[in-house]
């Protein structure tokens, strides 16, 4: 089944059921740049950041790591919380633990079934970004 087909079974799902879901950003950096991401699923237009939801037993800081590994390849260094913000899109409840970290380098390696692109850009100069990235920018 396609990512586009799950993702709008979940939504289905989502709108009936209403769940309440805890997930995790993370905002990376490395040189002065951050990473951004374009999702491959959901119609998402604009660029965002990596994350996910929070597994059953496993820490917000445990899924983060494992979120940003398996989207885009990278070992996240020196991470602490920076923030909490709640969601109701796509009929979710969500409460979403907003990370930073670090990356040693700026090499990727993208998941496409998840990730369509990514891209490090200066704070200073992004391109056309969410409404819960700016929320997440001014965390910062």
């Amino acid at each position: 089944m396609g990512s586009g087909i799950k993702h709008f079974l979940a939504i289905t799902y989502w709108f009936v059921v209403r769940p309440k879901t805890l997930g995790v950003k993370c905002v990376i950096s490395n040189g002065g740049e951050i990473l951004m991401i374009k999702n491959s699923y959901g119609g998402w237009k604009k660029w965002m950041f990596p994350g996910g939801g929070v597994g059953r037993n496993e820490t917000p800081e445990q899924a983060v790591k494992r979120e940003v590994l398996e989207e885009v390849g990278i070992v996240v260094q020196e991470l602490y919380k920076i923030g909490i913000y709640r969601s109701n899109k796509e009929f979710k409840r969500d409460t979403v633990i907003v990370f930073a970290g670090k990356s040693k380098s700026k090499e990727v390696n993208i998941d496409l079934n998840e990730i369509a692109k990514v891209g490090w850009f200066k704070v200073n100069d992004l391109p056309e970004i969410s409404e819960y990235s700016k929320l997440i920018i001014s965390m910062l």
